[in-house]
């Protein structure tokens, strides 16, 4: 038996759980949006204060983009689990219709077969 064999896609349950799947991520999105905005708020406070051991620890803390780096990707990531909704659907669509078009042409050949045979 192969690993996929009688594995079957029920699309209501897949629209159910892609459905549940982008209201938590735009819900998320939404979210790390305002939490991005924040330590982009607290960074621009600059409470680590002017003197030198604040211009030491504000060096150390944005070496190699530091902070910015992470939110960018805390932003990618977050736009990128939302996308992923609308592209699994397509595959899922796209599947199903493969599936179908491959049964259609299954019995159009057995009926051509049987046909030949009568």
């Amino acid at each position: 038996m192969k690993p996929w064999d009688g594995t079957q896609i029920i699309k209501p349950v897949v629209d159910s759980g892609i459905s549940q799947w982008t209201t938590m991520a735009e819900d998320w999105e939404g979210q790390s949006e305002r939490l991005v905005a924040a330590v982009l708020a607290a960074l621009a406070a600059a409470p680590w204060g002017g003197g030198a051991e604040g211009e030491a620890f504000r060096t150390s803390h944005f070496q190699g983009d530091g902070p910015n780096r992470m939110l960018n990707q805390c932003v990618d990531l977050s736009r990128q689990i939302t996308d992923a909704c609308g592209r699994l659907r397509a595959s899922i669509d796209n599947t199903l219709g493969t599936d179908a078009d491959i049964e259609s042409d299954l019995k159009a050949r057995e009926a051509k077969a049987r046909e030949a045979r009568a």
